[in-house]
């Protein structure tokens, strides 16, 4: 079947912030000690991808305080820290436009641990984020760029679904990264972008609701 959706990204477009790095803010003020922590797992992933070009060692680096966390700790920082401070006012605006008439996709690179909790936040129909192992370590591959396309392929080919390109919308603060899996619709918005590209609208999302 056909049917309408609307894909977001998170991290720089609903919210104004990378939400790893108020993670890793949140996890210091419950454990000081983890800014040791923090500092050596970054110097390791920096090393590697030195040698590698492989940024997979740099976001494992990054994700690998979640040990650190309990469930109750990630659905807490879901609800009470990202939101509703640091979304923006406009933002969640544009998102309540669209009725049950579309599906609503978040898309990020961000781990789906936390990301989850955003299904029943904000309404969305699907969340597909970045997937870890038991280890805290990225199971596949970091989904980002050209992977967000290959996931949402997967979720839609999994339910029969195919997109209503013409009447389906895109948002994104990241051109480069998420060009992708905007040409997947007709209606492309880049959110607080310095970047004119041909085919987005360029939309700036400034106040939040902090």
């Amino acid at each position: 079947m056909t049917r309408k959706i609307a894909f977001f990204d998170f991290d720089d477009t609903l919210v104004d912030c990378q939400s790893i790095t108020i993670l890793w803010k949140f996890a210091i003020k419950k454990q000081p000690y983890l800014i040791i922590y923090l500092f050596v797992q970054l110097l390791i992933g920096i090393i590697k991808y030195i040698f590698t070009f492989n940024f997979s060692h740099i976001k494992t680096s990054m994700v690998s305080l979640l040990k650190f966390l309990s469930e109750e700790d990630l659905k807490f920082f879901a609800n009470n820290i990202l939101n509703p401070k640091y979304f923006y006012r406009d933002g969640i605006k544009e998102l309540e436009k669209f009725g049950d008439d579309y599906l609503k996709f978040l898309v990020s690179a961000s781990p789906l641990n936390y990301m989850k909790y955003f299904k029943e936040i904000l309404s969305f129909d699907y969340i597909i984020a970045t997937e870890l192992d038991e280890n805290f370590k990225i199971k596949s591959k970091n989904n980002s760029g050209h992977q967000k396309v290959l996931n949402i392929n997967k979720y839609l080919d999994e339910s029969n679904i195919k997109i209503d390109y013409e009447n389906s919308y895109c948002y994104t603060d990241n051109y480069k990264a998420d060009r992708f899996m905007a040409n997947l619709v007709a209606n492309k918005f880049l959110i607080n972008s310095k970047l004119k590209v041909s085919g987005f609208n360029n939309l700036y999302w400034k106040e939040t609701l902090r």
